[in-house]
This record gives structure tokens, C-alpha cells and sequence, in this order.
């Protein structure tokens, strides 16, 4: 911005440095008048350190002169500078986010430049002085900035003129002399240059980078439809298809529905066409027997004898249809029919969704299995042998180690860190983990335990800890022809069901949950725990006093 022009009556009032107004006045000894701020920078910035000059006559100084204030000509350049105010163009003042000027006075004015080596910033006009004089013409304007804390040596109070590349760090010359002699040194324009040339390099792999991740990101967006648009898809074929089941169901009930309606109609018509025939001949029986019981009462001899043979024989009970009427009037086919129906639908019953984090993601996955149906488990059937080593003394082996035995005589088995010493506990061999195993158990006696146990199960004594079920590394189910009850670390569970002396365990580590079945005609859940596996289990078995165990054989086509 040009500085403002000077009408000519002030124009002798203006400091030479600066071209403005006096600000802030003083006069040196030669006479010439400036403002404070312009003769001390001129004085910091020019000349030889004990000469000071007067920027105008050019008269030289052996000391510095005193700075003496000039009140009647401070008089006038403040009644001038209220002229230039209301004269003058406006000025663009310094707002709070923009860099103002060091020099101006009162209302400072923007800054155009930064003088780095004068540290300070001028407006347009305190900034003409570099721009005539040769002295100050040699100094580096820079755009405005404020920061000069950051450019000064905290050390020395020095500009910052050099960089050490080897110590990664700016300073100023007396610390370059001082403590980085022999470093590679450069001028921080320079080192700028280089690190600008890496920081545009960084810029354009950011750019790139920037580029890959939308890109990814488009790509995750048209992921993210494609699942909407696939579970939207399986969600309506889903849909459609219990749709179609429901209607198809409910158009069989009604078929259903309407063939009984049929029978029972058909069954009942006969039954009451029946009961219709019953009450007329019920009603002419009566009405014979009171002819009869009248005609016994006549006292005419030969009245009687004549009409007796007549009266006699109409007596008699006609041939009379013989109907047989079945309050369980279906058809035996259609009896069946109508119970293969029913345990289908029954079954459906049956099929429940199991979370498992056997997919490896982070969120559970889920299975769709059929409780009740046994073949779904027979897949999964895991052969299991009973251990030698951990068997009790007072349980006897079968010659194929799937049979045990609590006969209360001992048996003198071998010494061994794993056995039960006194609890009538076996564990079998085979350590089971990371997938999904089931087992049957046939009991009889007293009673038995079938469940799983950790390796570190306590075998030594008879505290309760060594029972299955009594502690938190087994669970267990409790059998007998009374009850059944589940135990895990003491605490036990009462279960309400018909007994049976097949037990079917399942055990899906993925899923975390271990199921305790009775095994008959049908699958029947009596407990299921869910919990997390974090070791190899072992199934294990307790045997009551005169009572047997056997793992069952399996075959995925038993029914």
C-alpha cells in the first residue's frame, strides 16, 4: 500500500526515516527531528558499533546523542496527524489475527513484512527505510510473522542462523563456534530446501496413500451393499420359503381337519341312524309289552287260546341290523399317516440356532443343529477308552476297557500319580478339545456320574474336590432311579425328568457349552452349561456301589 501523500504544510513535519508524521518525537543535536522508534532501529542497524549518523544530514557522532523530546513540535504533529486522519485514506489497521506493526504507535497498522534481521515487523510506511537505504537494503524481508521467540538462541539471544545436521538442531553463531565446530553446518534456507524436497516427496506418498485407502473405502462401501443386498435376499427367500411351509401347513390342516370333520360326520350318522332305529324299536317293544301284559289279563279262556299263537309269535325280535360303532373311527393308515405328521412337525420344533467362535472372527458364529435328533450327534461320535492309570481300586475293567465295574472288592492296580485313590472314579484317555465330541454311557445299579474333567482334577483322598462335578475343573451329572442333578464347583442343580440309563453327552468347545441328554425314543436335553473351555477335557465316570458303566457303541446308523 502507497504511504499516504503529505499535504505540503506538514510535509517538514515528517520523520525522514519513515515519511509519516512524527510519532513520539525526538531531536538529536544536528537539529533534525524523528520519531524514537525509526532513529533507534536506524541506529541498531547501521553503522559501526560508538558512531551513530543522523539519517538525514549524515552527521556523524562520536556517542550516542541524547534523545530529547520536542513538546511544542509534539504540539503540532499531533494537531497534523488529526488532519491526516480525517485527509488521509484509510489505513488497514492490525486485527487480531493478522501480524501488526512493531513501529507504529497508538492504532497499529497491518505489517507487510517481517525483517529478520532487524527482528521486527513494518507496516508499508515504517518499511520504506529498507527500501532506499543500502545499509538496510542488505537485510532479509520475509512475510509477516510475529514469532520471534522461536528464532532467537535461548542461549545466547541470537538469531538462529545456521543448521547443524548433526546434532538435527538450529543455532545461532556463537553456539556454532562454541559447541558444533567440525558439524555439517548449513543455512537454514538450505536445509529447508532439502527437507521441503522430502516433505513434497512424503506429500505425494500421502497422496497416494490418501488415493489406496479411498479406494479401499469405496470398495468396503460396495461390500457393505452387496451384504445388504445379500441378507436382504436371504432374509425374503427365507421368507418365501416359511411362507410357502405356513400356507402349505395350514392348507394340510385344513385338509386334515376337514377328512376328520368327514369321518366324524359319516361315523356319527351312522350312530344316530342307529339310535333312530333303537327308540322305534324300542317303542313298539313297549307298546307290545303292554298289549301283552293287557291280553294276560283277559278272563275269556277261549279268547286267549285263540289269539295266543298270534299274539305270541309277533313277540319275537326281529332280525336287527348289527352296526358296530368305534369311538376310534380313523382309518389305521390314516392313523399313522396323521402320527408320522406329527412328530415331523414336532421335529421342527427341535432345531435351534448355537453360537461358536469356531470361525476365528471376533464376534460369534452360529450353527443350526436339531436337538432331539440323534443322528445329528452321531456324526460327532468321539470312540472312548476308560485309563488304566486313573481307574479307582474298587472298579473292575473289561478285557476292552469300555466297561467298569464297582464290584466293592479291590482290585490291586499298579501305583500310578494319576489314579483316584479313593473316590470310585475313572477318567478315559483321550484328551478332547477344539471341536465338538459326543458319547453315550449305559449305567446300571445304585447310581452313577458321567461328566468331564480338567487334568488337574484332585485324585488324592477323599475331600469332596476329588468328585466330579465339586469343583471348577469338572462338570458332572448325577444318576439314579430317583433323580438327576448337575454339579459344577459344589454347586448343584436339581433336574426334573424321567429316568433313564442311557445318558448322551455332547460337548462343543467352539460353542463353549456341554449337554447332558437322555437317550430313549427321543433326544431329551436335562442340562446344558455354557461356559468357556480353556483346557484339553477328559470324559470321566463315578460308579456307586454295586453299579456299571459302559461307553455305548455308536454308528451313525442307529435308530
Amino acid at each position: 500500500m502507497a504511504a499516504a501523500q503529505l499535504p505540503a504544510s506538514v510535509d517538514q513535519h515528517a520523520c525522514s526515516a519513515c515519511l509519516v508524521v512524527l510519532q513520539d518525537l525526538v531531536a538529536i543535536p544536528c537539529g533534525h527531528s524523528f520519531c524514537m522508534a525509526c532513529i533507534n532501529v536506524y541506529w541498531k542497524q547501521s553503522g559501526t558499533e560508538g558512531i551513530y549518523t543522523c539519517h538525514q544530514c549524515r552527521q556523524t557522532f562520536a556517542m550516542k546523542p541524547p534523545l530529547n523530546r520536542n513538546v511544542a513540535l509534539a504540539e503540532v504533529t499531533a494537531t497534523l496527524k488529526g488532519v491526516l486522519v480525517s485527509e488521509a485514506p484509510s489505513q488497514s489497521y492490525a486485527g487480531p489475527d493478522v501480524v501488526p506493526c512493531d513501529v507504529c504507535t497508538g492504532r497499529k497498522l497491518r505489517a507487510e513484512k517481517t525483517c529478520s534481521s532487524c527482528m521486527a515487523s513494518y507496516c508499508e510506511s515504517h518499511l520504506q527505510p529498507h527500501m532506499e537505504s543500502e545499509d538496510l537494503k542488505t537485510h532479509k524481508l520475509e512475510e509477516p510473522s510475529g514469532s520471534f521467540k522461536d528464532k532467537l538462541c535461548t542461549k545466547h539471544q541470537k538469531v538462529l542462523e545456521s543448521f547443524c545436521r548433526t546434532d538435527e538442531t538450529c543455532v545461532c553463531l556463537l553456539c556454532e563456534e562454541a559447541e558444533h565446530n567440525g558439524h555439517e553446518m548449513v543455512t537454514p534456507d538450505m536445509e529447508r530446501a532439502v527437507r521441503q524436497s522430502l516433505l513434497e516427496n512424503r506429500k505425494v506418498e500421502m497422496k497416494k496413500r490418501i488415493e489406496e485407502k479411498e479406494k479401499k473405502l469405496e470398495e468396503m462401501k460396495e461390500t457393505v451393499v452387496r451384504i445388504q443386498s445379500s441378507a436382504k435376499r436371504e432374509v425374503q427367500e427365507l421368507e418365501e420359503s416359511f411362507t410357502s411351509l405356513l400356507q402349505s401347513i395350514e392348507k394340510l390342516r385344513s385338509e386334515i381337519s376337514s377328512l376328520i370333520t368327514d369321518y366324524e360326520w359319516r361315523e356319527v350318522r351312522k350312530a344316530q341312524d342307529f339310535m333312530g332305529r333303537l327308540e322305534k324299536e324300542i317303542k313298539e317293544l313297549k307298546r307290545r309289552e303292554a298289549e301283552l301284559s293287557e291280553f294276560s289279563k283277559t278272563d275269556n279262556h277261549i279268547y286267549f287260546l285263540k289269539r295266543f299263537p298270534s299274539i305270541f309269535s309277533i313277540s319275537e325280535d326281529e332280525d336287527a341290523p348289527n352296526i358296530a360303532v368305534n369311538s376310534d373311527f380313523l382309518p389305521d393308515t390314516l392313523k399313522k399317516d396323521l402320527s408320522d405328521l406329527k412328530k415331523t412337525l414336532e421335529e421342527i420344533s427341535d432345531w435351534e440356532f448355537m453360537q461358536t467362535s469356531e470361525t476365528g472372527l471376533n464376534y460369534p458364529g452360529h450353527i443350526l443343529q436339531y436337538l432331539r435328533g440323534r443322528n445329528y450327534f452321531l456324526k460327532y461320535s468321539r470312540p472312548l477308552t476308560l485309563d488304566l492309570n486313573t481307574v479307582n481300586k474298587w472298579l473292575h475293567f473289561s478285557e476292552d476297557n469300555k466297561m467298569v465295574t464297582n464290584k466293592r472288592t479291590v482290585t490291586q492296580y499298579p501305583d500310578h500319580p494319576d489314579r483316584f485313590d479313593c473316590r470310585s472314579q475313572v477318567l478315559c484317555g483321550e484328551a478332547l478339545s477344539g471341536t465338538r465330541c459326543y458319547w453315550e454311557a449305559e449305567w446300571s445299579g445304585e447310581g452313577a456320574t458321567v461328566g468331564v474333567a480338567y487334568e488337574g482334577i484332585s485324585r488324592k483322598g477323599w475331600k469332596y474336590e476329588c468328585l466330579l462335578g465339586r469343583n471348577d475343573m469338572s462338570w458332572s451329572l448325577s444318576c439314579s432311579d430317583s433323580h438327576y442333578s448337575v454339579w459344577y464347583n459344589n454347586m448343584k442343580t436339581e433336574i426334573c425328568a424321567p429316568c433313564s440309563h442311557r445318558i448322551g453327552v455332547y460337548l462343543d468347545c467352539p460353542a463353549g457349552s456341554l449337554s447332558f441328554y437322555s437317550v430313549s425314543d427321543a433326544m431329551t436335553l436335562l442340562h446344558r452349561f455354557e461356559t468357556s473351555f480353556t483346557e484339553p477335557l477328559y470324559a470321566g465316570f463315578g460308579v456307586g456301589w454295586h453299579s456299571t458303566v459302559t461307553i455305548c457303541p455308536l454308528s451313525p446308523f442307529e435308530h
